[in-house]
């Protein structure tokens, strides 16, 4: 049975406000206002459909400007445009970018305020929002009729350069002070932004501009060009796979340029070419973006363990996937009971599986050698036989792990869809043994600080059963130094250094390869974050740090190399 229902009110309104406001990811800001400004100039007429970004100086000071095409707002619709969760010719739905947004995320940066200017049927108006004693709101002005929260302001927009035949709606950030740059310095220093943070942030966040719009920086002159666009002319290979659940999976390659350290093809006149990254892309907006240091150290997760600076996997989710937003649009959230949030590593084994083979080739081809005997592997794998290590289920199987791809797509095309999954084959005794893990030896410093190895031994990645170990850990230095001052009578020296740097480099695998299986041998009798913490960086560069306990043998096999001679 129910009654009548009573609906709720607030209790402190003001308190309600403020908490919204200052609880709002700054970095959000950029994207609501644009956004908003994308929406509105939709509204013109084909081939009017503008949104500039510029400086619009304020007492000789550049303010950030975002202006837009489109129908403009009246007086009373400014009005009520200033209101928390205020809706202008929009649709209030979770799923949809209802209004609220653009204020929340700008005024905490923009406390000394944020000019909204209309223009609609040829009149302007203006309102200032601002914080002034403690409260968020309308700054009042005095205008003709006395004070006021909206003033028209047509014959200041006139003498400003403005037009006033079509309609327009243009937002001006003030900052936090009048001095303050906002161009250049948005947040006041917190936090600080590159030279080039619009194009950045703007390349980050929106995968596609559709419904005809143009968005143009203005102070660089150029028309910003999302990567939807710009994969098909200025990268050097993509493909796409489609899923039976409606994803799609793009890869990209941005191929470096061998005269020009650290440049790319796509970089060539990029305002900010995107050279590596994950992504997730709903309604073409992307979220969760690994980049930079953080891509490179997930990349194996999603199989590619090495070239990730160059290749850009993004996740597109179709329209109907059951996903929202959260309230400030920062990240996406399942919809279902728990409401998790939504991570591209979610994604990571199909990425994995439907990888083209031609990206398999071009990641092959950046693999280092890995020089691990096959000594070492028969000594794990008898150890894994004899602690009875069992076969984990793994979203990538081994047998799948070097499995052809799915059918590769061509241009923009779609692929047919995933592989399949291979069953792995029974074993010979009876006993389905844990797989020894692939060995990695990285000696290159770029490599090593992509792993996240620097002062470290090595990093287990369970997604994918694969160890990587840092050859230029001082363990590995100081155990090939040893070795060298105990054979510096040996008449070949360049053949005991060789020797002598392959067996320490053998021995450190031998011996975090044995932590890692004790570790997983804890299966079934120690927590999941204990057995991780058996298997963390920290515990494997303290197996590898124990080098004396390897001496013994090194200098035997050095001995038998050296008389072998």
């Amino acid at each position: 049975m129910s009654g009548p229902v009573t609906q709720l009110r607030v209790g402190d309104e003001s308190f309600l406000v403020a908490s919204m406001i200052e609880r709002c990811p700054r970095i959000m800001m950029l994207r609501e206002l644009v956004r908003n400004a994308l929406e509105a100039a939709a509204t013109a007429p084909e081939g009017q459909r503008l949104v500039r970004l510029s400086a619009v100086p304020v007492d000789g000071v550049p303010k950030l400007a975002i202006w837009n095409s489109g129908r403009g707002m009246d007086a009373a619709e400014l009005f009520r445009m200033c209101d928390i969760a205020s809706s202008i010719r929009k649709e209030h739905r979770l799923d949809q970018n209802f209004g609220m947004g653009a204020k929340v995320a700008s005024l905490p940066s923009n406390r000394h305020g944020l000019r909204y200017r209309s223009c609609h049927d040829g009149r302007v108006h203006e309102v200032l929002l601002g914080y002034r004693d403690g409260v968020y709101g309308r700054l009042c002005r005095q205008g003709p009729d006395g004070w006021a929260e909206v003033v028209e302001v047509t014959a200041a927009a006139l003498a400003d350069g403005r037009d006033t035949a079509d309609d327009w709606t243009e937002v001006v950030l003030f900052g936090n002070a009048s001095g303050q740059d906002t161009l250049r310095d948005p947040y006041g220093g917190a936090p600080s932004m590159p030279a080039h943070w619009l194009a950045e942030e703007l390349s980050y966040r929106f995968f596609r501009i559709g419904d005809g719009v143009e968005l143009l920086l203005e102070e660089q002159g150029r028309r910003f060009e999302p990567l939807a666009e710009r994969v098909s002319r200025h990268y050097s290979r993509h493909a796409s796979v489609s899923l039976p659940d409606g994803v799609r999976l793009h890869y990209v390659y941005d191929a470096p340029l061998p005269d020009a350290p650290g440049g790319s093809v796509a970089g060539r006149g990029a305002l900010h070419p995107l050279h590596g990254a994950c992504g997730l892309v709903y309604k073409d907006e992307l979220y969760d973006v690994h980049r930079w240091h953080d891509w490179l150290h997930v990349a194996p997760v999603f199989g590619i363990p090495f070239g990730a600076r160059s290749i850009t996997v993004l996740i597109e989710l179709p329209d109907g996937f059951e996903v929202v937003p959260d309230g400030y649009r920062q990240f996406l959230r399942y919809a279902g009971d728990r409401q998790d949030e939504v991570s591209c590593r979610h994604f990571a084994p199909a990425v994995h599986r439907n990888r083209p083979d031609w990206l398999r080739t071009l990641i092959d081809e950046q693999a280092p050698s890995s020089r691990v005997s096959a000594r070492v592997y028969d000594e794990l794998d008898r150890l894994m036989r004899d602690l009875k290590v069992p076969r984990r289920r793994r979203a990538v199987p081994d047998a799948v792990r070097d499995a052809p791809a799915a059918e590769e797509a061509t241009g923009d095309g779609i692929a047919s869809g995933p592989a399949e999954e291979v069953a792995a084959p029974d074993p010979a005794d009876g006993f389905d043994a844990e797989p020894v893990p692939e060995i990695l030896i990285l000696r290159e410093p770029h490599d090593v600080a992509a792993r996240g190895v620097e002062e470290r031994a090595a990093r287990y990645y369970p997604e994918t059963h694969q160890l990587f170990l840092n050859g230029l850990y001082p363990a590995v230095a100081e155990m090939e130094q040893s070795l060298l001052g105990e054979f510096a009578w040996a008449p070949d020296q360049e053949r005991v250094r060789a020797q002598a740097l392959l067996l320490s480099e053998q021995s450190m695998a031998a011996r975090v390869g044995r932590m890692l299986v004790f570790a997983l041998s804890k299966q079934g009798r120690w927590q999941e974050h204990e057995i991780a913490g058996a298997c963390s960086v920290q515990a494997l560069s303290l197996a590898a740090d124990d080098f004396g306990q390897s001496l013994p043998a090194a200098r035997t096999s050095l001995q038998e190399a050296v008389a072998a001679r």
